[in-house]
């Protein structure tokens, strides 16, 4: 019986849509508010934390700031929450075991972490007790919640700014993806534009009939270095492995893609290749595009989705900028 050796070909169908908008650039209900976003930073000025302590400090913070619904989908996002911790007092109880008692003063700011803009600053005092100082820092760290009146105060703040910045620089915002684009920088233009919010109306609907064109940009010079990559592997080694190396390359190319034909084109040569060599044959199930309405109707929050995906998944590369902060 002959082998067969199956490569599939994911679909990603990326289609025009048109999406409900606000109907104007205001902050009105809490839902809207919520769709702005905050990135959650620890500053590396904070030396004296302990290690455990700075990144429960990071996820409590992330944490809260994702149940009030401003949590980002990426871990490097333009507007951001960082506190700075400092102790107020640190006292040793004499219990069997001993503990530490701490008192911390939590400041918490918000502003525009890229440009080094300050909008909104202010602070809780948080007790904790531990049989460690780590320990303390955390269970002080608890009182960082979404329900905390100063932590809303802080938010609630900020978020006119936040609205503003997109609001007057949305021409830069648009242009700067397009300069990112035109280097091959596809990501970062994408990711400027997928976190523009929902309640800037105007620059959410202008961006988001930037960004199927730019996506298409990127999956097709994608194609092009992966046709070229999977090209180079069977050249290199037109043996079984090769074939197999050359065949995930093509298997991970976008089907929309411009040069989608070439990698099917070349998919057969070696197919064809290889049965000439081991006798097997290879069978291509090729996922067409459905041109049907449902999938027309999903396509750009499709996009919006594959890239927020992307983006919470990646590390954070920003170096933010908190100078005078606090």
């Amino acid at each position: 019986m002959k082998n067969s050796i199956k490569f599939c070909f994911a679909l990603v169908a990326m289609l025009s849509v048109t999406r409900v908008a606000f109907s104007q650039n205001t902050l009105s209900s809490y839902d809207d508010l919520g769709r702005l976003e905050l990135t959650s930073y620890v500053s590396d000025q904070i030396e004296y934390l302990p290690v455990v302590a700075r990144n429960n400090l990071q996820s409590k913070l992330a944490r809260a700031v994702n149940q009030y619904g401003l949590g980002g989908s990426t871990s490097n996002g333009r507007f951001i929450i960082t506190p700075n911790v400092s102790v107020l007092s640190k006292n040793v109880i004499a219990s069997a075991p001993a503990s530490i008692a701490v008192v911390l003063d939590i400041g918490l700011f918000v502003g525009d972490g890229v440009s080094g803009t300050k909008f909104s600053s202010g602070s809780i005092t948080a007790k904790g007790v531990g049989r460690t100082e780590a320990k303390a820092y955390i269970n002080a760290f608890k009182q960082i919640r979404p329900e905390n009146k100063e932590f809303k105060r802080v938010i609630e703040q900020a978020k006119p700014k936040i609205l503003e910045y997109y609001n007057t620089r949305c021409d830069f915002i648009l242009n700067e993806a397009k300069v990112a684009a035109a280097q091959n920088k596809f990501d970062l233009a994408l990711l400027n534009l997928t976190t523009i919010p929902e309640v800037s109306k105007d620059c959410y609907t202008q961006a988001s009939a930037l960004i199927p064109e730019l996506y298409n940009q990127k999956i097709d010079n994608e194609c092009l270095q992966k046709v070229n990559e999977a090209r180079n592997a069977w050249s290199t080694d037109p043996s079984s492995a090769g074939a197999a190396v050359a065949g995930k390359i093509l298997a991970s190319i976008n089907p929309n893609a411009s040069c989608y034909k070439d990698a099917v084109k070349l998919s057969k040569e070696i197919g064809n290749r290889m049965y000439e060599l081991t006798d097997r044959k290879w069978d291509y199930i090729l996922k067409q595009q459905e041109l049907n309405a449902e999938v027309q109707k999903a396509s750009l929050e499709t996009t919006r989705e594959l890239m927020n995906a992307y983006f919470s998944n990646q590390p954070q590369t920003i170096m933010y900028n908190v100078h005078g902060w606090w």
